[in-house]
């Protein structure tokens, strides 16, 4: 089935390779075959009106009931897709606070470093920064996630037609080697089993000279004793609210989310109107989001307590990711988590570096 400028917008399609994938409400599902079942989940409909046609990698007794889903690894995937797919289709909107938010995330760049690239969003969510990265003047921006949150992103982004959208696993990605001048994934990574594993997995769609840009949480290590203390508390709580019912979880997160709108974030807000103590405002807990709306801390805290998994680094971490991935040019940005990007070396600069490496290698021998 075709939608009017000629895309498939419900069927399959055929890998060179000779496996078949499902195209759900007009996004290609790339998804592994240890993972497709949990398209039948979200998609029973789907699957039912292709059901004498199914390729055999998608029939139902391969639903739920494979050897692969026993692994621990896999389990954690599944969980975390559902509970990311619950958020994102909760907290769907687009939000005027995000074109900010955007600027955050990428300061070490400008606008017109997009301008004309072909770029990846990994785990794109809402479709929010892809949103604004393609309106950043990007020649084509592919957004992918894991989760239900694909459609959402679909959606917001309907209008630009420089975006691409497809449901595939960010440790299996479908691109050839060197497909993109421009990738950047955040506050993906760390909720994965294997952060680096997926890192890691980025960096061959990368071209030479491009950039990888990622956001990881922070470990608060070097922070005062009562912020480490209330993370703890907090990793402490996660232990309960994973296992909770995302509906019920929504409504308690709101009732978080207003008290610290009320002990922190209205107390920043009123320093930072009065001259005198404007610059005690960045001091405050939660005070960065005296500079968005309600809705951005309530997703937060919904994020914060709902996601299976929570991985947090130090910066001599995040630094030695870059480091063992070999990208030069690295620059780490703090704030609340870490903001940090490298350039994937060229051919020539790689066979320098090879040459400088047997030099020291030659004299140590002496």
């Amino acid at each position: 089935m075709e939608d009017a400028r000629g895309s498939v917008e419900s069927g399959f399609i055929a890998c060179a390779c000779g496996t078949s994938y499902p195209v759900i409400v007009g996004i290609p599902r790339l998804l592994p075959p240890e993972l497709q079942s949990m398209l039948w989940e979200m998609h029973p409909q789907f699957f039912a009106s292709y059901s004498e046609r199914l390729p055999a990698a998608l029939l139902p007794h391969d639903k739920g009931d494979s050897k692969h889903d026993e692994t621990a690894e896999l389990a954690a995937k599944r969980q975390t897709a559902r509970s990311f797919g619950y958020e994102w289709q909760a907290f769907s909107e687009m939000l005027p606070d995000y074109e900010e938010n955007f600027r955050w995330y990428f300061e070490r760049f400008s606008p017109e470093n997009f301008a004309g690239l072909r770029v990846l969003d990994a785990g794109c969510g809402t479709g929010r920064h892809t949103f604004h990265m393609a309106r950043s003047g990007a020649k084509c921006v592919v957004a992918m996630d894991f989760s239900q949150a694909i459609e959402v992103a679909a959606r917001n982004n309907r209008e630009n037609l420089n975006t691409h959208f497809i449901q595939a696993d960010i440790y299996h990605p479908p691109f050839p080697p060197n497909s993109f001048d421009f990738i950047y994934s955040l506050g993906v990574l760390h909720h994965l089993p294997d952060p680096e594993k997926g890192f890691r997995a980025l960096l061959p769609l990368l071209r030479a000279d491009g950039f990888l840009n990622i956001y990881l949480y922070w470990n608060l290590e070097g922070e005062a004793a009562w912020r480490r203390a209330a993370l703890k508390a907090v990793t402490g709580v996660r232990r309960v609210t994973t296992r909770m019912p995302h509906a019920l979880l929504k409504k308690l997160s709101w009732l978080v989310a207003a008290g610290f709108q009320v002990a922190f974030v209205l107390p920043a807000k009123g320093l930072e109107k009065i001259s005198a103590t404007n610059k005690l405002a960045d001091r405050v807990p939660l005070g960065h989001y005296r500079k968005y709306s309600f809705r951005v801390l309530y997703t937060d805290q919904f994020d914060r307590f709902s996601a299976p998994i929570e991985n947090r680094y130090s910066r001599a971490e995040v630094a030695a990711w870059f480091e063992r991935a070999g990208l030069k040019d690295v620059v780490i940005l703090g704030g609340a988590g870490w903001r940090a990007s490298g350039r994937r070396v060229g051919q020539t600069e790689s066979m320098e570096a090879e040459t400088d490496d047997e030099k020291l290698a030659a004299k140590a021998s002496r």
